[in-house]
């Protein structure tokens, strides 16, 4: 099992709007940012309208339509941290990373507690081998939630690419160990608690 496969199962973490944001649909949806009244209420359903046939049109890989249909939503509404995040997917999707960070770094801000962009800017820099760069942003979307699975997937990958091992490495690991489902990723990490043990071993000898 690669590395780079298991990269991949950590794909962008999508926000979706609910249908016609509807309260009693998105239970579990992400809230939106506080500023919302910048937006002219005349102008703010349709900036969600945008958004809603965006995600239509990402859902069937049509990433640039996608992109295109987020920008003009967020011309009207820019505190839709939730097309801003979308929009660094799709971006990413098309291989803009520089806009993909940039796009996901106004939803981090946007949104202070949700942990998914932050997530998102380190899964970029994970893609393009910088590892270090995704270490720090998987650690800061940890900072916002330390059980936020994808986050500590990629973070595991990072510490391993850089070879880190340390007793919070190691108790981290545990912890997502058992809070993982998926028998690959619990394989990879319980291959990565060992090794860091090793580490810790024979540092101490």
């Amino acid at each position: 099992m690669s590395i780079v496969r298991l990269a991949r199962l950590s794909s962008a973490f999508v926000l979706v709007v609910c249908a016609m944001l509807v309260p009693a649909g998105c239970g579990s949806s992400p809230k939106r940012a506080a500023n919302t009244s910048q937006v002219p209420p005349s102008r703010g359903p349709e900036a969600d309208a945008m958004i809603a046939r965006a995600d239509v049109l990402a859902a069937r890989g049509n990433s640039e339509g996608a992109a295109s249909l987020y920008r003009e939503a967020l011309s009207i509404a820019p505190d839709r941290y939730i097309a801003w995040n979308n929009l660094g997917v799709e971006l990413m999707n098309l291989g803009n990373n520089i806009d993909a960070v940039a796009a996901f770094k106004v939803a981090a801000d946007l949104s202070p507690r949700d942990p998914r962009p932050l997530a998102n800017v380190g899964l970029v820099y994970q893609n393009i081998g910088w590892a270090q760069d995704a270490l720090e942003y998987y650690e800061r979307s940890l900072q916002r939630d330390p059980a936020f699975l994808d986050a500590l997937r990629g973070w595991a990958l990072a510490e391993e690419h850089l070879n880190y091992a340390s007793l919070e490495s190691l108790e981290r690991i545990k912890r997502a160990t058992l809070m993982e489902s998926d028998p690959q990723w619990r394989e990879f990490f319980e291959r990565r608690r060992f090794r860091i043990q090793d580490q810790l071993n024979r540092s101490s000898e």
